[in-house]
């Protein structure tokens, strides 16, 4: 391992300040301003890692080993009125969504507003995507990350930004430079360069599982998630609701009802994911769950929604079966009567199998059911229409555990 020694010098002008603070103090060298650094260098470029971690205290040279090994970027001055979706430059938008729901902001309705707008855990989650997308070179460092938000959005940030790397999400490495410990846990770097002692520590740690529990919820849990559903209807007084808990706080809301004139089928009527938990998966595993409870009460499950992030997971996913897309909605009818639907909303729905086939289950891929050549046509030709929104991104693998 080699050991660098890096000296920085910082001549000091002359001015009558200066001069009556060196008179008034015995140390004729502070003319010049030298520090010296002394490190273990951190992995290169070509190395096999995707996330590096340098972690010590203000003044002990993380942003200076961080410039010097991998660069710095500039800072981004964000629009003062423009929707922080409108950002990020000539990006295609499935790559741009992609990328804000990989650190875990996934309320497209706070896409639309200006980033002054926005709380600080999402204006950080902003700034991360905005360094990951627009690194110079194949690292992006992060200087003071998580400095500026409550640990358990950097908890739950850390955890999303991990899985994203694992499944080669952005296409190039990460740096971190922190003064918080913690975060090594969760952001699980393949290497960690204590900044204070400049000794570098390879290998990956392995963050605890979170147990996610699943219970029956009150219907008047819904006022604490309905601001950031992206539909502006209330609660439908049929629905039966449901919560995930971690560590017994409720972090994630869904609502089942009865699919009308289909019996034995529920639909998932309402499904919500507090902003600062998002990017773990627990929607994912909710819904999974509640897929697994109809099944075992003789019920199809099936949802039906325009959520960007939610139909590109499900798409993916061995447990959920493609049924349809609507490009332009569709109008539906209640009791004889046509009501607006989602007409002018683009939606797909899905529906939770009864069993998944074999090969699903070892490879993690999605077999489709035999079916009719012109049933397969239907359906190929309606994935088609839709696959500039969702059906060509990867899919958002599931690490949470849900019980």
């Amino acid at each position: 391992m080699t050991r660098k020694r890096v000296v920085l010098s910082s001549p000091i002008a002359d001015s009558f300040r200066v001069a009556k603070v060196l008179g008034a103090v015995d140390k004729p060298n502070l003319r010049d301003v030298e520090t010296t650094l002394e490190f273990d260098e951190p992995p290169g470029v070509g190395e096999d890692w995707s996330i590096g971690l340098i972690v010590g205290p203000s003044g002990s040279g993380k942003s200076t080993i961080a410039r010097l090994c991998y660069g710095l970027g500039e800072p981004f001055a964000w629009s003062e009125d423009r929707a922080v979706l409108d950002n990020f430059g000539p990006r295609p938008f499935d790559e741009l969504a992609a990328a804000l729901a990989a650190v875990g902001f996934a309320t497209q309705t706070h896409w639309l507003r200006p980033y002054r707008t926005l709380s600080a855990g999402e204006r950080f989650r902003c700034d991360l995507c905005k360094a990951l997308l627009d690194a110079p070179g194949p690292v992006a460092v992060v200087d003071e990350y998580t400095s500026v938000v409550d640990r358990t959005v950097a908890k739950n940030a850390s955890i999303a930004l991990r899985k994203a790397f694992d499944r080669n999400a952005f296409g190039k490495k990460f740096v971190a430079a922190s003064c918080h410990r913690d975060v090594q846990e969760w952001l699980e770097p393949d290497w960690t360069l204590d900044a204070q002692t400049g000794t570098l520590t390879r290998g990956r740690l392995r963050r605890p599982a979170i147990n996610v529990d699943v219970i029956d919820a009150p219907k008047s849990l819904w006022k604490d998630f309905a601001p950031f559903h992206y539909l502006t209807g209330g609660l439908n007084r049929s629905a039966y609701c449901f919560a995930a808990l971690i560590d017994g706080v409720p972090v994630a809301f869904a609502a089942i009802m009865q699919s009308e004139g289909r019996r034995g089928h529920k639909r998932v009527h309402r499904l919500v994911v507090k902003p600062e938990y998002q990017g773990l998966g627990v929607g994912g595993g909710l819904l999974d769950a509640l897929g697994s409870l109809e099944r075992d009460r003789g019920n199809v499950l099936e949802i039906v929604t325009g959520s960007i992030c939610l139909i590109r997971r499900l798409d993916r996913s061995p447990l959920w079966r493609f049924v349809r897309a609507y490009p332009h909605g569709r109008t539906q009818r209640h009791k004889g009567k046509e009501a607006k639907g989602s007409f002018g909303r683009a939606i797909v729905s899905f529906e939770f199998r009864n069993s998944v086939p074999a090969r699903a289950k070892e490879t993690g891929q999605k077999k489709a059911p035999t079916k009719g050549r012109g049933e397969n046509r239907r359906e190929e030709n309606s994935r088609r229409s839709y696959s500039s929104r969702a059906c060509r991104a990867r899919r958002m693998n599931e690490s949470v555990p849900t019980a």
